[in-house]
């Protein structure tokens, strides 16, 4: 199973995917020949490869292409509008979100889990987009990849609080309580002006695909196991 954004077909000079499981564990620290090896297969040179340290946090980095081949510390997010640069997040349930403004030929992607939700990383980069590019909001398309959907991503009690701000995707079932993240992220770009038609859910869960994808929450492991995605001009 591959990610693919209908919308961002369009463009033939935009190349993006996201990993699968057969590709290995996207651990930047504890793989690095696997996204290697996952890069050159897939026709780019690691060399020419960003990547977020990521911090679960709200900070987003703009890369030139000084940057290729190196990490951007503390960051969950970048952007970039330089040719053959491609900048990459990795996930583990969390979901990744590539941006893509055709008009002025600028790309970004963030990694987004609960915490940067919360904290307002969507409207971070959304604004470095603006800040960085006089980027138009209403030309801004998203893609939300693969991540724990609303079925799966259990909170205990004392976390509802968290969400107090989007009581529609505060789930309650079966005496448990689910948030459905990817509705949030959705509420949160078109808060910050992205067209709801521009917004494309894959409407993957990587806890229901467990053939396809790692997930933190249903496989438990000592280290995570993440995926990675990426996105570039060229």
């Amino acid at each position: 199973m591959s990610i693919n954004f209908l919308q961002f077909a369009q463009y033939p000079n935009l190349k993006y995917g996201f990993s699968v499981r057969q590709d290995g564990s996207m651990h930047r620290r504890l793989e690095r020949s696997n996204r290697e090896k996952y890069f050159r297969k897939i026709g780019i040179s690691p060399d020419r490869v960003v990547t977020a340290v990521l911090a679960h946090g709200a900070k987003v980095a703009l890369v030139s292409g000084k940057a290729a081949g190196t990490t951007a510390d503390d960051a969950d997010g970048l952007i970039t509008d330089e040719k053959d640069l491609f900048l990459s997040v990795t996930a583990a349930d969390c979901f990744i979100l590539y941006f893509s403004d055709p008009a002025k030929n600028v790309v970004g992607i963030v990694h987004v889990g609960w915490r940067g939700l919360l904290a307002g990383i969507v409207k971070n980069i959304v604004q470095a987009m603006v800040t960085n590019f006089k980027t138009d909001t209403q030309d801004i398309l998203v893609g939300i990849g693969p991540g724990i959907r609303k079925c799966h991503f259990e909170i205990s009690p004392g976390d509802k609080i968290k969400y107090g701000a989007y009581p529609d995707f505060v789930l309650e079932r079966d005496n448990k309580i689910f948030i459905d993240l990817a509705g949030i992220i959705k509420t949160q770009l078109q808060d910050n002006g992205i067209l709801k038609e521009h917004i494309e859910d894959s409407g993957v869960c990587t806890y229901c695909e467990e053939k396809e994808y790692f997930s933190y929450r249903r496989d438990k492991p000592k280290e995570v196991q993440p995926m990675v995605g990426y996105i570039g001009l060229i």
